[in-house]
């Protein structure tokens, strides 16, 4: 089988990990500052005592300044005893942030946020980051008559950062569940998770509003020693959260939850409240979606499957390989019109090996279906049989044949051999218009990203593409449209192409530079077109896939044919038509500007009097034409010798002469009037303006032309300058 197939496959290169953007920092206790006449510290055992409620704290110096890259505070104490407090439902002391224009933040934390342990964690996302970054003192402070607690830790903790390894893998470990863990107890070494007493326990890590709506999956590697201890995972954004009861082995993010983690603030672990005992959690693996990049043969299974019902991407049946009824798609209640795959991009179903299929029917929405609104019956849908290719290993479905009968649509649904009867696949691709094709949502396959980008591609099409994040894509060809049916995939400002609910593309910027290749095989309409062009020296040839007007750098002409002094001959305009070449005369670079306007889908030909244009590189002008260069400073239009092979550049012509033109000179010349400007078809009404006589440059009379720059004085009283080679 001879087909181009880029689908790369998953190569896990390393393992990506939990990383902090900051890092933790913990309090030096032997900077820590009693401060007040009731307050003591003892910097050897850690021990803060108070003998009033008011005017005794303490104070961590270097836990102040800018506190806004922080996501926790986390305090290990024991030994706490609160005296006489003034009320139970306060601890002995509470944590104050105090600011630089002396406002407190966090203040009283009451009894119910301190854990048995003596751990307290407090949740500083709750809190403007303004003023996190404007800490002044760190410190505890009184909040009973007398007391005392033993220090063990104080330290900030950072938001977790997850880092995505090249195989779309990031790792959640241990350590960073025991940061995060309230009412818990985490080994770091080993995960294990250990609950005393049935208080509200989680473990909830804080994210810094990440954007997860590319994972795809997740996995936990757990043992549980007790039964149901741990009971949820929940992703949390902003005022949204989804949870997985149970799923201790991991779960599919589906796409209507993936929408909401472009913003992503936390994952929580629930631990039932009523339970008490044992479960280790080794890691979390969040593992990203990879993009399913292909070249223009794309297998059918990568092709995006919707459910029509709710728009969303589903898998489709895919028995390739094996001998079966049911091949490809949905081979269920067909006529309800429930799923497919849209091939309008696509020129051709080739189904391997081509004389295997002769009873494998694939079925198509009908036009009746789309016209009409027909589900449930036969007419709701067209069914079509692939026809060998003789010669070939396949067999073909002609899109464009199913878009004519289908109202202009391709939208298959499935493949399933004749009733009673099985089949034997080994493959089935759909041939695109695109040089390449992308879909799914993640990560680049490896290489893939920059392969593409070094490639001279035309045409990718993305309309498979699933992404939440707008992603950038790129090409090394400047003219590259990229095809979308939602502008919100990609980031790129210029020459994207969005297809409509109806079929039809439309772009909002389309920049070209002639130099460069282009082709559609699609109309689309245009806010604002632009190529960019240089002429010179003197001329040049162009050709505009849209209407623009003439820039006043430089004039046009429509070509029409060679005088009997084998000077080119035209009419000046204004306009250049779409995709009709002219000749430009004028230096340097122009810039060919339009709005509102359709480009329609690349002819076949591109021929505008005697000039044929070129959009794509490669092609080379056919022998016995004429290319316009520039040879010992003098440009004209010289001729392609035979055996010669003279490349087109893109958005410029070569000129062809019809064969009773009998014109054979080496090179063809054009015309300006003595003003410098061009003179094109500026003969007298009365008939031909005839040659009176020849001078050189220096003004001297000459009998005849000779080779080089030669001024012709004619009948009609102009002056023409012609160039002999």
């Amino acid at each position: 089988m001879l087909r181009r197939f880029l689908l790369f496959m998953l190569v896990v290169l390393g393992l990506g990990s939990a990383a902090r953007a900051t890092s933790r920092k913990t309090a030096d206790l032997s900077l820590v500052e009693p401060s007040g006449a009731n307050a003591q510290w003892d910097s050897e055992t850690h021990v803060f005592t108070w003998t009033f409620s008011y005017d005794g704290r303490i104070s961590f110096p270097d836990l102040t300044g800018d506190l806004s890259g922080y996501a926790l505070v986390v305090l290990e104490t024991e030994d706490l005893t609160d005296g006489d407090s003034e009320d139970d439902s306060k601890p002995g002391f509470r944590l104050d942030l105090l600011l630089e224009n002396n406002e407190t933040l966090i203040g009283y934390n009451y009894k119910a946020a301190w854990e048995t342990d003596g751990r307290l964690v407090v949740d500083l996302s709750a809190y403007d980051k303004e003023k996190l970054a404007q800490v002044k003192e760190f410190r505890l402070n009184t909040n009973s008559n007398s007391g005392s607690v033993v220090v063990k830790s104080v330290s900030l903790v950072p938001p977790l950062s997850l880092d995505f390894g090249e195989d779309g893998k990031a790792y959640i470990r241990p350590q960073d569940l025991a940061d995060f863990a309230n009412g818990l107890t985490v080994d770091v070494e080993t995960g294990k998770i250990t609950k005393r007493g049935t208080d509200a326990a989680n473990i909830k890590l804080l994210l810094d509003d990440v954007d997860l709506s590319d994972v795809a999956s997740f996995k936990v590697e757990c043992i549980e020693t007790t039964t149901g201890l741990w009971t949820t995972t929940t992703f949390r954004s902003n005022d949204w959260s989804q949870g997985w009861w149970g799923s201790r082995a991991g779960a599919t993010v589906e796409d209507k939850y993936r929408k909401e983690l472009c913003h992503a603030s936390a994952i929580e672990l629930g631990f039932d409240k009523g339970k008490e005992g044992e479960v280790t959690i080794s890691s979390i693996c969040l593992q990203k979606g990879m993009l399913i990049v292909s070249g223009n043969d794309v297998v059918l299974k990568d092709v995006p499957f919707y459910d029509a019902a709710t728009g969303s991407v589903v898998t489709p049946l895919w028995n390739v390989g094996k001998e079966t009824a049911e091949v490809y798609g949905n081979c269920n209640n067909v006529q309800a019109c429930g799923f497919y795959a849209d091939l309008d991009g696509y020129k051709e179903i080739r189904v391997y090996p081509g004389d295997g299929c002769s009873n494998l029917r694939f079925w198509f929405m009908s036009a009746k279906h789309f016209n009409e609104g027909v589900t449930g019956t036969d007419d709701a849908m067209l069914t079509i049989y692939p026809i060998p290719v003789e010669g070939k290993d396949y067999a073909v479905i002609d899109i464009a044949g199913i878009k004519a009968q289908c109202a202009g649509k391709a939208y298959l649904m499935g493949a399933k051999a004749n009733a009673g009867t099985n089949v034997t696949i080994s493959d089935i691709t759909a041939l695109s218009n695109a040089d390449y094709t992308i879909g799914g949502f993640g990560l680049w396959p490896t290489g893939m990203k920059e392969e593409m980008s070094a490639s001279g591609a035309s045409i990718v099409d993305a309309t498979g593409l699933n992404n939440f994040t707008p992603i950038a894509l790129e090409a090394a060809n400047p003219n590259c449209l990229f095809l979308v049916s939602d502008a919100s995939k990609l980031s790129n400002e210029k020459n994207v192409l969005v297809k409509g609910e109806d079929g039809t593309y439309a772009c909002a910027n389309l920049a070209l530079e002639s130099g460069y290749s282009f082709r559609t095989p699609y109309s689309f309409t245009v806010e604002a077109a632009s190529v960019k062009k240089t002429v010179g020296p003197n001329f040049g040839t162009f050709v505009s896939p849209f209407e623009v007007a003439v820039p006043e750098s430089c004039k046009a002409y429509n070509l029409t044919g060679v005088d009997e002094n084998n000077v080119v001959t035209g009419e000046e305009t204004v306009t250049v038509t779409a995709n009709k070449p002219v000749l430009l005369a004028g230096d340097g670079e122009c810039t060919f500007e339009a709005e509102d306007v359709t480009v329609e889908a690349t002819p076949a030909s591109l021929v505008n009097g005697i000039l044929n244009g070129v959009y794509e590189s490669g092609i080379t002008a056919p022998q016995g034409s004429y290319v316009l260069q520039t040879q010992d400073d003098v440009t004209a239009f010289y001729k392609v010798a035979e055996g010669g092979k003279q490349r087109v550049t893109p958005f410029t012509a070569y000129l062809a002469l019809p064969t009773a033109a009998a014109v054979n000179a080496k090179s063809l010349s054009v015309s300006f009037d003595n003003a410098g400007t061009t003179r094109v078809d500026d003969a007298a009404a009365e008939g031909p303006a005839t040659v009176e006589a020849v001078y050189d440059l220096q003004g001297r009379k000459l009998d005849a032309p000779a080779k080089g720059i030669n001024l012709l004085k004619l009948s009609d009283g102009s002056v023409k300058k012609v160039i002999v080679k």
